[in-house]
């Protein structure tokens, strides 16, 4: 009996001395060995990404970014409010392990749980993939504490339960599945509690019998609102009636509504505030701004001449990956066309998933121009426009003797044409001839 009280207690002691806690120091990458301490006095300087996190707490403290998947062994991950964590892959939670969400978690891959998420008033889960429960109560949104605070999930591809994986929303828990709702193998429990609300922009699919849907709100608004079909095959199988569509949510509950509208547009990266351009004399100044910035890159600064193929003119990086602070930026373009321009941005993240602003255009007032360049010149020669080229407009070079030695069409407000080494070095003219203006340039060709 000693001995085996002697085991146990060892087995007791081994287990806690071997769990791993940390705490995030500083904002950043979650590789970064600077962010975190790890109180534990061993293993490694940072909490696993690989899974083999399988005792302890993670406790983020601050924004951190994760590069790739995550997968979560039988710890936990405590994101504390105010803060963010951003995983560029997809995420799993291994069985045993927890994730509290009191702040920010997006994940631009998959969710898969093995175990827990709990997401806490204040806290919201944002899922561009699909978010896959696997068994078991292990998605759990809000608590039974009256709003405000809410907590927050959003998929914009499908909610999906296998082998009897439990969804329930709780009263201060709100939900947006941008895709659909599907469970198979039966036994699923999707619960709406008393003043929980669920927008599905698609169906609710559920097979294999046995499952319920189940919505506890007995008055108007309903709080379960499904803009495609409800199924639930299968014996033993149950759903409440009270259910309405989008239009019934609209004019029912309008603040979810607004929620939701406001959910539907959190796939950009940035939150951009304004986006204007001003004619200063001679150059079109391009400004805008940002309220925030998760797991951004860069800005690409793009120009059409006629609304509709564009080019980009340069590049802004962005202030962070994750900011949640006002920032303005500003680009002044010179060498625009006479008559209206037109300019977008191309916001662009981390992982190279991109948006594009809305189009603004722009009147120029310039006189005519077409410059040549360089000169002297020696592979090349560019020939550029402020205005529009007709399809009939031609550029000419001609030697100093007036022979014709090259002829090109116009395809763009900037042509570039090639110079031939067998090309006699010398004086040339360069003409183009156009249905708007005629212009002729003397160049040296060395």
């Amino acid at each position: 009996m000693k001995t085996s009280l002697s085991v146990l207690f060892c087995l007791i002691v081994c287990c806690y001395s071997y769990a791993q806690n940390y705490t995030s120091l500083a904002n950043g990458s979650w590789t970064t060995a600077s962010n975190w301490s790890n109180s534990s006095g061993f293993g490694a300087a940072t909490p696993s990404l690989t899974g083999t996190h399988n005792s302890g707490t993670a406790i983020v403290n601050h924004n951190l970014n994760v590069t790739g998947n995550y997968v979560l062994g039988s710890a936990t991950l405590q994101i504390n409010a105010g803060k963010t964590v951003t995983i560029s892959g997809d995420l799993t939670v291994n069985g045993g392990g927890t994730i509290n969400v009191s702040g920010v978690l997006q994940i631009d891959g998959n969710v898969t749980l093995n175990s827990n998420l709990n997401i806490l008033p204040g806290g919201q889960v944002i899922v561009r993939g699909n978010a896959t429960v696997v068994s078991s109560t292990y998605l759990n949104v809000g608590t039974n504490v009256a709003p405000p605070a809410y907590a927050d999930l959003i998929v914009y591809q499908n909610l999906i339960s296998v082998t009897s994986g439990d969804i329930t929303i709780n009263r201060n828990g709100r939900v947006a599945v941008f895709g659909n709702v599907t469970a198979s193998g039966g036994g699923t429990l999707f619960t709406v509690n008393n003043g929980g609300q669920v927008y599905v922009n698609g169906n609710i699919n559920f097979t294999g019998g046995g499952s319920n849907i189940v919505n506890n709100n007995t008055t108007s608004p309903y709080g379960l609102y499904v803009n495609g079909t409800t199924t639930n095959s299968g014996g033993g199988s149950n759903t409440t009636s009270n259910q309405a569509n989008s239009a019934t949510l609209q004019s029912t509950n309008p603040s979810f509504f607004s929620w939701v509208q406001n959910a539907s547009s959190i796939t950009l990266p940035i939150q951009l505030l304004y986006f204007i351009g001003k004619n200063e004399n001679t150059v079109i100044d391009l400004e805008w701004a940002t309220a925030s910035e998760l797991n951004f890159d860069h800005f690409e600064i793009e120009h059409s001449s006629n609304g509709l193929n564009f080019t980009t003119l340069d590049t802004k990086s962005g202030f962070g990956e994750n900011t949640h602070e006002t920032h303005a930026y500003h680009y002044s373009h010179a060498f625009h066309v006479q008559g209206i321009n037109y300019y977008r941005l191309k916001s662009v993240d981390m992982d190279g998933q991109f948006e594009y602003s809305d189009v603004i255009a722009m009147e120029a007032d310039a006189p005519l121009e077409v410059s040549t360049f360089p000169n002297p010149a020696h592979d090349y020669i560019i020939v550029k426009t402020n205005f529009v080229s007709n399809a009939s407009d031609r550029i000419s070079l001609t030697n100093s003797n007036g022979t014709e030695v090259l002829r090109v069409s116009v395809s763009a407000a900037e042509t570039k044409i090639e110079l031939s080494e067998s090309l006699p070095r010398g004086i040339y003219y360069v003409q183009y001839k156009g249905t708007a203006m005629t212009k002729t340039t003397r160049v040296i060709i060395e």
